[in-house]
């Protein structure tokens, strides 16, 4: 529509010589890995990179569940909000310093760090891949979270606190970051996930940090 801002994408998302490894698995063939009815002989790079993402999966709503059942949801929902916020914090310093850029983000580094850390987790993760951007946000769109069980659904309270602090920790890291806007998410029950992190306009942010201070 007339007025809209133009939306951005990296150019190696145009690169169809990229894929995932684990994507190509059939439901069928994921099954047989998930109950463990599959052979060691049989298994590939597919297989392989499937599993280890599920792992990552199944830990979250283990250590949740398993909180909960020993301290109460009350602080299990607290440490799930904390790990988050070091969780994201963390990552997405970490890349603005390997740009030059420490608290001094954009749409773009948020763009990158997001297709970085989405393209190595797994096919579930890579599902949010790619990020737009425009002057003032980044966008991600995903119809998988691998926070979030289709298989324990009672648990996306738990995924709704992680989520939670870790937009925190990105706004702790970036002194250009305003907020992050969730338009809608799996654990909501829709069939998606919409996020919006929200910067400040090009004419008031800050420049990145020189050397010289």
């Amino acid at each position: 529509m007339e007025g809209e801002p133009v939306a951005s994408i990296e150019t190696y998302a145009s690169d169809h010589l990229l894929f995932y490894p684990g994507t190509r698995l059939s439901a069928a063939e994921r099954a047989r890995m998930d109950t463990y009815e599959i052979g060691i002989g049989e298994l590939t790079v597919d297989h392989l990179v499937y599993s280890m993402s599920k792992q990552i999966e199944n830990n979250f709503q283990t250590f949740y569940s398993t909180a909960e059942d020993v301290i109460g949801e009350e602080q299990a929902l607290k440490i799930a909000h904390e790990i988050g916020r070091r969780y994201g914090g963390r990552g997405y310093s970490m890349l603005l310093r390997a740009q030059g850029r420490e608290q001094r983000g954009e749409p773009r580094m948020m763009a990158l760090y997001q297709d970085l850390v989405h393209a190595i987790r797994g096919p579930k993760h890579a599902a949010a891949l790619f990020a737009t951007y425009t002057d003032t946000e980044c966008i991600v769109r995903r119809k998988e979270c691998i926070y979030f069980s289709e298989d324990n659904p009672a648990n996306g309270k738990y995924t709704e606190a992680f989520e939670a602090g870790c937009f925190e920790g990105y706004v702790a890291a970036d002194d250009n970051l305003l907020r992050v806007d969730v338009v809608h998410c799996r654990f909501q029950g829709a069939p998606g996930c919409e996020q919006h992190w929200v910067f400040e306009p090009p004419e008031r942010r800050l420049p990145p940090i020189s050397d010289g201070r």
